[in-house]
């Protein structure tokens, strides 16, 4: 059954992040199975971009004042023109941020919880509680890619249907291959290449990593950084102390596109996380025939299989850390099998098609429940 779908984002390529990329690959999953998809990303009012077409998928720009409350109410004004003219089945909201302007729309709203820093909502006031759960009120089905994040929500009081569908990853474009970046980045043949793709921002614990890699300095290894963040300037300092930064590569901030050829230079990647959902940077090395090494928090230990796919060790904790990062320094042929081991899980439970069917089923059941509803009204 085609279903008429509108994904609303606050990221979408060019952007660099987790809710971009998956929004991205989604949309493209989707119209494979023969949806019909839009997607709408709101644009501030000094753009010029008004539509564009990404991947085959029709990307609309509606142009909103970027601060609240202005931002809600141009963006929901504009999807209710928008759909008097041409009609949705199913709205799926990305990321907190666009979902207060779904409500009073006369079409289901599946709101994907994507962040970890949802949870930090568990912790604010009663207030800043109250007005979260009211931006959630009128959602039909809440998915969340870990389930930390769908307990954060009921926690919060979200009472409709929910489930757990984990981020996912192109298993054809992430796979290994030629290596040729290692050369250009001065990578030995005998070097051992421990690779970082994060944002470089506290919550993803780049600092703890910084700190551990500082411990394996004896080790012939060679660190990659792809990410940028107010955090580089601490990890300078600690990697320049213990004599690691000139054995760093620092690449700055890496288009999705690019990132492949970073994960076929590794040897081994970390998630240093402090709070994650699932991690599509982790789903994204391990397609490309890495291990993993990665914090007890969130997701992860969702997608890292410890002691078969990788290692898992507590967060906060650089000297777990440069153990389980040594111990795949040091052991070739672990690092190939627990390599092969993770693309096979990759491939068995987050491959895109996987992930994009079981989302189509929820579009399915609040498509159903939605036309159940107006035969009763009828």
């Amino acid at each position: 059954m085609s279903l008429r779908i509108v994904l609303i984002t606050s990221e979408f390529p060019p952007d660099i992040g987790g809710i971009a990329s998956h929004v991205d690959e989604l949309a493209r999953g989707l119209v494979l199975e023969g949806q019909n998809v839009k997607v709408v990303y709101a644009r501030s009012l000094v753009s010029t971009c008004a539509k564009q077409e990404a991947r085959g998928v029709v990307v609309q720009r509606p142009r909103v004042f970027m601060g609240e409350p202005l931002y809600q109410v141009m963006l929901r004004s504009w999807l209710s023109r928008s759909l008097s003219h041409a009609p949705a089945d199913i709205l799926h909201v990305h990321g907190m941020r666009p979902v207060g302007a779904t409500r009073g729309l006369s079409v289901p709203t599946v709101f994907t919880n994507h962040t970890s820093g949802f949870l930090n909502r568990l912790r604010a006031s009663p207030y800043r509680q109250k007005r979260t759960m009211r931006l959630l009120e009128h959602v039909s089905y809440l998915i969340g890619p870990s389930a930390e994040l769908v307990e954060g929500a009921r926690a919060l009081g979200y009472r409709g249907p929910a489930a757990m569908i984990a981020n996912g990853v192109d298993v054809d474009r992430f796979r290994p291959g030629d290596a040729a970046m290692r050369a250009s980045l001065g990578i030995g043949p005998d070097d051992v290449a421990v690779l970082l793709a994060r944002r470089l921002v506290d919550k993803n614990g780049v600092v703890w990593f910084a700190r551990a890699v500082a411990q394996l300095r004896h080790l012939p290894i060679r660190v990659i950084i792809a990410g940028d963040g107010p955090e580089r300037t601490t990890m300078h300092a600690i990697l320049r102390e213990s004599g690691m930064l000139e054995r760093t590569v620092f690449l700055g901030a890496v288009a999705n596109k690019d990132m492949p050829a970073v994960y076929r230079a590794g040897d081994l990647s970390v998630l240093p996380s402090l709070a994650e959902a699932t991690s599509i940077s982790g789903l994204e090395a391990m397609a490309s025939g890495l291990p993993l090494v990665g914090t007890q928090v969130g997701g992860i230990p969702a997608i890292i299989d410890d002691g078969v796919t990788g290692f898992l060790v507590p967060a906060r904790d650089s000297d777990a850390m440069a153990l389980a990062v040594g111990k795949l320094v040091a052991d070739r042929d672990l690092r190939r099998r627990f390599g092969a081991e993770a693309r096979s899980k990759v491939k068995r439970e987050f491959a895109w098609p996987i992930i994009v069917r079981r989302t189509m089923e929820v579009y399915g059941l609040c498509a159903e429940a939605s036309r159940r509803s107006g035969s009763e009204l009828a």
